[in-house]
């Protein structure tokens, strides 16, 4: 199976070292580190190259890009780790790229798996909250974990996907 999946409109793909500044870029501003737990903040070109490293090779862990930007930069993060997660550089919020990509990738999950998928999304965060309902994820508990970026406690809304709830949504 291929590393990159190709949507209508983006092209997952893995990280290469020459996208730290990018990501490192998009990510060091507190209005997208705040609502990751695990995001240091400031966030440099080391951090996103630690992050590649530690990731090289899993096709579950890909930078999101735009099918038609020959240019072929990183605009974000889409994975499944433990738990689904993405991220998007603030100025492609609102034009439905993080519910593309998850889409994407939940749907390789599901090929692969027949357990639950797990994600979540901090309290006061409305636009995941709407990705992860739509794609049928329904709450499971609530937790306490710590911001890196803000090194505050945050609220976090524990969410599972069935395959069953997966299907009916596709």
């Amino acid at each position: 199976m291929s590393e990159c999946i190709q949507t209508d409109r983006l092209v997952l793909r893995p990280f290469r070292d020459a996208d730290a500044a990018r990501v490192a870029e998009l990510i060091d501003t507190l209005s997208v580190s705040r609502w990751l737990t695990r995001v240091p903040y400031p966030y440099s070109p080391e951090n996103a190259r630690g992050f590649f490293a530690r990731h090289a090779g899993d096709d579950m862990v890909l930078a999101v890009t735009r099918a038609d930007d020959t240019s072929d930069k990183v605009i974000g993060c889409c994975s499944i780790q433990n738990e689904l997660g993405y991220w998007l550089g603030q100025p492609f919020w609102g034009l439905g790229y993080a519910f593309e990509a998850t889409t994407a990738l939940v749907g390789r999950y599901f090929r692969r798996h027949r357990t639950d998928l797990r994600s979540g999304y901090m309290q006061g965060n409305a636009a995941s909250a709407r990705i992860l309902s739509k794609l049928g994820f329904h709450p499971t508990r609530i937790e306490v974990a710590e911001c890196l970026a803000t090194r505050t406690p945050v609220t976090l809304q524990k969410m599972a996907l069935s395959l069953e709830a997966w299907r009916g949504t596709t």
